[in-house]
């Protein structure tokens, strides 16, 4: 929402001032730090809690631990309005770390694992340094979370390079993939629609690379938070049906499938 659509009537001209200037801040990177909103903004951290307060009230904004993100308008999420990769790392970070330390549970010494691009799958990394596995990443971003006592073997995988989401996509990608054979996949998702089941990608060139993965590897695990269960994006690249468990952090209405395992 833009910073006209903000309600002032609570607040006087210095603090609609500062509210104002939060939301200009979160259109240009969707999620802040409180510490960057003080160093930017010059004010203290109890106006920069009372305003985030005030916007999540108006369902601008949802405070995270530590910071605050844009709430968006429910549309279609496509690669022209995902986040980057590195501006999401600490959303919804307690959520994506109990997540991911009952999905490490699956990983036995010996195996060769794919762990996908994004921020979710990043948090399996701190549960994974004292296994002997082969890793296997498009993600130049999970490569520099891995802890340096990792005493695994890591392959990167090439091809054309996004900046944005850290990772390699196309022809060449695809081709480096179908040499391998997983024991273990672990992915993350842009969107789930739980009433169809289709696991979905805000890009056909990410999709594609998620789909040849999931075809070479002998166990599939889906790794999202809550929120992603409400978001549609762009390209469909899975069903639920074809992951072996699908781990998340809360329960939602209605029934879960089978294969969902709630992390609380």
């Amino acid at each position: 929402s833009p910073p006209s659509a903000v309600s002032s009537s609570r607040y006087g001209s210095k603090s609609q001032n500062s509210i104002y200037s939060i939301m200009n801040i979160l259109n240009s990177h969707s999620f802040v730090t409180i510490q960057e909103l003080i160093q930017q903004l010059g004010v203290s951290k109890s106006t920069i809690n009372r305003d985030l307060i005030e916007l999540e009230r108006q369902g601008l904004v949802k405070r995270e631990r530590g910071g605050a993100m844009k709430v968006e308008m429910k549309e279609t999420l496509n690669n022209l309005k995902e986040i980057p990769v590195r501006e999401k790392e600490y959303v919804h970070r307690e959520e994506k770390r109990r997540i991911c330390k009952r999905a490490a549970e699956r990983i036995q010494n010996g195996d060769c694992i794919y762990v996908d691009s994004g921020t979710t799958p990043s948090y399996l990394l701190e549960y994974l340094h004292h296994k002997d596995i082969k890793l296997v990443t498009p993600s130049t971003y999970i490569v520099r979370k891995l802890p340096m006592d990792f005493r695994g073997e890591i392959y990167l995988v090439g091809g054309e390079f996004n900046i944005g989401y850290d990772m390699s996509t196309g022809y060449h990608t695809l081709e480096m993939i179908r040499k391998f054979h997983f024991d273990k996949a672990f992915f993350s998702a842009s969107g789930i629609d739980l009433t169809n089941g289709e696991v979905m990608s805000v890009d056909f060139s990410i999709g594609a690379v998620k789909e040849e993965v999931l075809r070479r590897s002998r166990e599939c695990y889906l790794l999202t938070d809550k929120s992603k269960l409400s978001i549609q994006a762009l390209a469909t690249w899975a069903n639920l049906e074809q992951f072996d468990l699908v781990f998340t952090d809360e329960e939602v209405e209605g029934n879960l499938p089978d294969n969902f395992i709630v992390c609380k």
